[in-house]
């Protein structure tokens, strides 16, 4: 029987992580069901539900939403977590967000922490466009 029939078929796993492998380049918006482990580059907004992993190898740039970040690698930009742990070979350059930071020792952490706080979707933004005032001292305006 071929490769792609009967028992030798894998199922997909609700547990999967995805991975972003050395040597890779992602550029954009990046949504994860589960967890997801980042060996290469991405520059963008990452969205992993449970846990997202930096290896030393990673290098990630933009903003990251997730319940768990472990950062191994690089990291710039801005985190929503409920849990940060920046490991021994873990940099970090940017704004936190979270109420649980943990830095092992030779790790490094340059910036900003906050109090966790859930992020707002673009929907739920209202349009400041109607709210504008122009104040200008040109007369021809």
């Amino acid at each position: 029987m071929g490769i792609f029939g009967g028992q030798n078929r894998i199922k997909s796993q609700s547990s999967t992580t995805t991975l972003i492998a050395e040597g890779c380049t992602v550029n954009g918006h990046l949504k994860v069901a589960n967890q997801l482990q980042i060996d290469g580059h991405v520059e963008g907004q990452i969205e992993a539900v449970n846990q997202l992993k930096i290896s030393e190898s990673g290098n990630v740039l933009g903003e990251i939403t997730t319940e768990h970040l472990i950062i191994n690698g690089h990291f710039e930009g801005i985190c929503h977590a409920t849990r940060i742990e920046i490991l021994s070979c873990g940099r970090v350059s940017g704004t936190v967000y979270s109420d649980n930071l943990s830095i092992e020792p030779g790790g490094k952490f340059m910036g900003v922490t906050n109090p966790f706080e859930k992020t707002t979707s673009t929907q739920e933004i209202p349009n400041l466009t109607d709210n504008l005032t122009l104040i200008s001292n040109d007369p021809d305006l």
